[in-house]
């Protein structure tokens, strides 16, 4: 028979093990941290976006009434689950090779390099979801427009919670406080959510800055004439003023291949120059339902055979979109100017 999909390692309750292995397996990221997976049974939904109010506890009489806080404000979002997917084509020449196997040793191994183009798919699909993760996250929107489909969506932070700096008075100028910058950010966001950020995230050139910054030599006691401190200085200094712990974002960018064109793609999804405060609660990356994954949520790998051509085509999809349920969970900070 033609094809691969009478071969049981192609059948669907294989590729649905292959998924679930290939899931298994991921290293959870720092975008799963802050924008976990969740399920929901429709293509467009409705979440809400919630604006949080400090309260106190008020001194009252014995016998008296307490005073009844003032409900969070609520806004309803509407969104819609965007869809993905990425294929593989079996030519004729591979499908010649698999069936003229001279034994079971070359026919196995033929199956088993075929099976790794179908986790090559997943984890396709597995990094675009991650993208549009740290897009949302440190980016605070998400745009997408190739063959024909165009998404262009604003996540909502707070217009407090973006700063941008500029040249002369930003962090290229090494005597510029910025200890005091991060102080100030952190205050305006623990006003809005009566907390502190859990991480603060920025790139290595940012740290690099930090670690030049003549406030932060100082406060680290380095000897006169020193003009950096280490990583474990800086750590240290900003420790001391409570500041929370900092993350370096070492992968900014991923190159892909344009599955349209097959140039190289570098898609950046951390802007260099920027500080990034996050708190985990912001909300959710929402997996939908595909026909393919017979109307369940999730990512699915497929296997079908074709006559006109004669070819077999693994093909996994998945659909899904970020739900920004706290916008006010994320402070965005450009701290200078990138170089053209």
């Amino acid at each position: 028979m033609a094809g691969i999909t009478h071969l049981e390692e192609f059948k669907e309750p294989a590729l649905r093990g292959l998924v679930d292995e290939t899931l298994q397996e991921a290293e959870p990221t720092l975008g799963d941290r802050f924008l976990p997976n969740a399920e929901i049974y429709s293509n467009t939904f409705a979440y809400d976006i919630i604006k949080k109010s400090k309260h106190i506890g008020a001194m009252i009489g014995y016998g008296s009434e307490p005073p009844v806080v003032d409900r969070d404000a609520v806004a309803s979002k509407m969104g819609e689950i965007a869809k993905m997917g990425i294929k593989y084509i079996a030519t004729e020449e591979e499908l010649l090779a698999l069936n003229q196997a001279r034994n079971n040793g070359e026919k196995a191994a033929m199956i088993e390099r075929l099976a790794l183009k179908g986790v090559d798919l997943v984890q396709a699909i597995q990094r675009r979801i991650g993208v549009i993760k740290m897009e949302a996250l440190a980016k605070g929107s998400f745009s997408y427009n190739k063959n024909g489909v165009k998404v262009n969506v604003d996540f909502g932070i707070p217009a407090e919670h973006k700063v941008a700096l500029t040249s002369p008075d930003d962090w290229d100028n090494v005597d510029r406080d910025v200890i005091a910058d991060l102080l100030n950010w952190v205050e305006i966001y623990e006003n809005t959510n009566g907390k502190s950020p859990d991480v603060i995230l920025m790139s290595r050139e940012v740290q690099a800055k930090l670690s030049r910054n003549k406030v932060i030599v100082t406060e680290a006691g380095r000897p006169e004439g020193s003009t950096r401190v280490s990583q474990a200085e800086l750590n240290a200094v900003l420790d001391g003023f409570g500041l929370p712990p900092i993350q370096i974002v070492t992968d900014r960018k991923v190159t892909v291949k344009d599955i349209y064109t097959g140039d190289d793609e570098v898609v950046e999804y951390f802007p260099v120059n920027r500080v990034v405060m996050l708190s985990e609660g912001v909300g959710n990356f929402l997996l939908g339902p595909t026909v393919e994954n017979n109307f369940q949520p999730g990512i699915v790998l497929q296997a079908y055979d074709k006559q006109e051509p004669i070819q077999s085509v693994l093909r996994a999809v998945a659909a899904g979109f970020p739900a920004i349920e706290a916008p006010g969970l994320i402070f965005h900070a450009d701290v200078f100017t990138p170089q053209a």
